[in-house]
């Protein structure tokens, strides 16, 4: 009995468990440090690859322009300037611009600007161009021109200009005195023109209503706004005479019936009313040394200046 069960078949079995425990231990093992390894591959890539592009995103940052084109220094203000403004009192800055792309007639000298005025807005950022700029300021307001119409503008002193009530807005007639055929006659030369501005002003008389403390200042020209047919006429008259305004009402539209003047219409007036007074009451005529006379209802004498008058 002892011969048999004195066999080490336990001990075979033992080693055999052991030797498979270990096979499984090794595989888990080169497993395990495979995945690390492919781990720290991926890591090295991913490291490597944000390395790169954070050296080319600093390498374009920090050169934007290439060192072969250069740049150069342009002037441009620190704040808006609004057309017709003064650049005496403009900050400038300096800016860097690409040497190949400087627009023409940019400002490079800030002695440029001195006594000049700015033709349009010049925005901060953007450099000053010269042909932005201007030796005269200029006029913020444009004239409320019909269109198809013509501006003219006439002298006026306080008699002419309607003591100074010929204002934006309003409408008027413009008469022409002068000599024709040696009487002097007044004509109007343009009927219910629109004033666009007074001395320069363009403040319509509904906005001088607004204004606190406004005052009636007499200016010395009226522009007035017409077409260009009546444009020519009055700068032809402006060599012939004296020209004058003549007021409208505002809702007068209508065109005048008499239109002209002459001095001779004076005589002719007081030649109809003689007549007239001669029809209305006389005791009867008389003529000595052939010189016609009527005797008037009060007794006085008159004589006719016009032996044709009935």
């Amino acid at each position: 009995m002892s011969s048999k069960f004195g066999k080490q078949y336990p001990v075979l079995g033992t080693r055999t468990i052991i030797s498979k425990s270990s096979e499984r231990e090794k595989l888990v093992f080169i497993a395990a440090a495979g995945l690390l390894f492919s781990l720290l591959v991926i890591l090295f890539a991913v490291f490597s690859f944000r390395e790169d592009a954070g050296a080319n995103q600093t390498g374009s940052n920090a050169s934007p322009i290439p060192a072969t084109v250069g740049t150069v220094t342009l002037l441009t203000p620190d704040r808006m300037v609004k057309a017709s403004d003064s650049l005496s009192e403009v900050v400038f800055k300096e800016m860097y611009w690409p040497r190949n792309q400087v627009p023409e007639g940019a400002i490079r000298d800030v002695a440029e600007l001195r006594g000049l005025y700015a033709r349009v807005n010049l925005e901060p950022g953007s450099p000053v161009l010269r042909s932005q700029l201007s030796r005269e300021p200029t006029a913020r307001i444009t004239l409320p021109l019909t269109p198809g119409n013509r501006a003219v503008s006439i002298n006026v002193d306080e008699t002419s200009g309607i003591e100074g009530h010929a204002l934006p807005g309003t409408r008027v007639d413009v008469v022409l005195t002068y000599y024709e055929q040696g009487q002097l006659t007044t004509k109007v030369i343009v009927q219910n023109a629109r004033v666009l501005s007074f001395g320069g002003d363009t403040t319509t008389v509904q906005q001088r209503q607004n204004l606190p403390g406004a005052t009636r200042v007499q200016k010395s020209t009226v522009t007035l706004d017409v077409v260009p047919k009546d444009a020519l006429a009055i700068r032809t008259a402006q060599q012939l005479g004296k020209l004058a305004l003549i007021m409208r009402a505002p809702e007068d539209d209508k065109t005048a019936v008499a239109d002209q003047f002459a001095q001779g219409d004076f005589s002719d007036q007081k030649n109809k009313g003689q007549s007239q007074k001669q029809r209305a009451c006389t005791r009867g005529k008389m003529r000595i040394d052939g010189k016609e006379y009527v005797v008037e209802c009060d007794g006085s004498i008159s004589q006719v200046l016009n032996s044709d008058e009935p």
